[in-house]
Formats: C-alpha cells, structure tokens, sequence
C-alpha cells in the first residue's frame, strides 16, 4: 500500500504544479513551439510512466504468453526512476532518457501452458540521441533523432510444480542489448493556444541480439513560463533472438511528466 499511495502522491503533485502555475497567471498565454537561437537551451522532464506488459514467457520451451495490467504493475512495483532531458544550441540538439522499474514476485497465467507461475522483473532501458530541427514553424516543430537505446532485463522465475518434470522450473534470464536507432520528434500547437500535441517514434536497426524494437508516444502538452505539463501514451516494443528473456514483449501505458525548461 505504501507503494500505491506513493504514486498516487505523485501523480497528484504533478497535476497541483500545473493547476498552482495555470493560476498564478489565468491570462498569460505561451507560445509551446520552442525558439531557435544560438544559445544553449535545456530542459529536465521527470516523469511516470505506468505501462502494461504483454511478452511471450521464457520460462518454459511451451509457446506461452503472459500478460500483466497497469494495475497489476503498480501493486507490485517495487521501485522506479524515469526522466528525459534534452539540450539544443541552435537547430543541433541531443537528448538522453532513462526508464527503470523493479517488479517484484507476482502470480500470472501463462495461457498456452496452464501453469500459474511467481515471477520478477528488473528492466531499464536508455535512449540517447544527437537531433536536428527539421521543421520550425509557428505551430508545428520537428526534429531527427539518430542514437541508441541500451536494454538491460531481468526475469527471474518460480513455476513451484513439484510433479511436473521441468528443468527450468525457478531461475533467472538477463538480456543486454545495444541497438542503434532512428527517429522523429516533435509538437503541433493546437489552435493559437498554449496546447500542443507532442509526439515521439523511433524504430531500431536490428542487431545481433534483437530482432525488432521500437517506441512512440503520443500525448497533450500544456506550455508554462517555466516548462510543460505533458500527459501521453506510450508504447516500448521489444523482440530479441530466440533464447533471449525479452521475446515479443510490449510495455504501453500511459505516462505523465512535468518538464522544466532552463
């Protein structure tokens, strides 16, 4: 419960920043599309992140799939770190974010094999990127991502079937993978006014361990004097070579962060 209520808090503590901010100056409109200039700029956005999991199982040789709510994920995270920052001078830019979660023992389904097993997870992904402004428009703003993203999991294990035969029945799998990526990102005002949509996609060129992964986001943004408020969804999809832990999983949920700009 103390888990639960923590993220509760947090999620409240973002929404009283924006609401404080929007009432301190109920009139004051800010242009979300950001400036170019030959200055250094950044800006910090930590964020939660609350997705569900849907991945074929590693547990057994079986085809086997288990899939694991938002709301499964949030009793039993057991600790989380997510933030993004970026930095530009002029239209050059780069960009760095960090998503790490603990998800401690759970019971689930895997539905091809009838078997309830326990199971763990340790996953942290990062993502850096060098970026380029491709559009800069009053109302709509692009740039090009070229980088890579790190994945490191853990997925530990515990069938507790004592009269089936299996070899495999507790354990632990981890997965390294470094793969280069490609990108867009950017946001489209909405109106004339200080909302925007922003948006994210990035798509992995395969390498010797991973087979497929990409990640997008989209969401509504609401520009500040000091950064944005940014509520959006989400979606990481991963498939590594056969025998790796991390087969066709996808974590996609919704997310919500506060950015500060400095």
């Amino acid at each position: 419960m103390k888990k639960l209520h923590f993220y509760y808090l947090l999620v409240a503590a973002l929404f009283t920043v924006s609401l404080s901010s929007y009432a301190d100056s109920p009139s004051e409109k800010v242009r979300p599309i950001p400036s170019i200039s030959e200055e250094w700029k950044f800006s910090v956005t930590p964020y939660a992140w609350l997705p569900g999991i849907s991945a074929d199982s590693p547990t057994t040789s079986r085809s086997s799939s288990a899939d694991v709510s938002a709301g499964d994920v949030l009793r039993h995270l057991d600790g989380a770190v997510m933030i993004s920052s970026q930095a530009h001078y002029g239209r050059w830019g780069v960009l760095a974010d960090i998503a790490h979660a603990e998800l401690g023992k759970q019971g689930t389904h895997l539905s091809n094999a009838g078997i309830h097993p326990t199971y763990s997870l340790k996953l942290t992904t990062y993502t850096v990127g060098l970026t380029y402004n491709l559009v800069h428009r009053p109302d709509f703003y692009l740039e090009s991502i070229t980088g890579a993203r790190h994945i490191n999991a853990t997925v530990g294990w515990d069938l507790d079937l004592p009269n089936l035969a299996l070899s495999d029945r507790s354990g632990s799998r981890e997965a390294n993978a470094l793969d280069p990526v490609m990108g867009l990102k950017g946001r489209k005002q909405i109106a004339s006014t200080d909302w925007y949509i922003p948006f994210y996609i990035d798509v992995a060129i395969p390498s010797n361990r991973t087979d497929s992964t990409w990640q997008a986001m989209l969401g509504l943004g609401k520009a500040y004097t000091w950064g944005d408020v940014i509520l959006g969804y989400r979606v990481l999809y991963y498939d590594m070579k056969d025998g790796e832990p991390v087969q066709k999983t996808r974590l996609g949920g919704f997310s919500l962060g506060v950015g500060f700009n400095f």
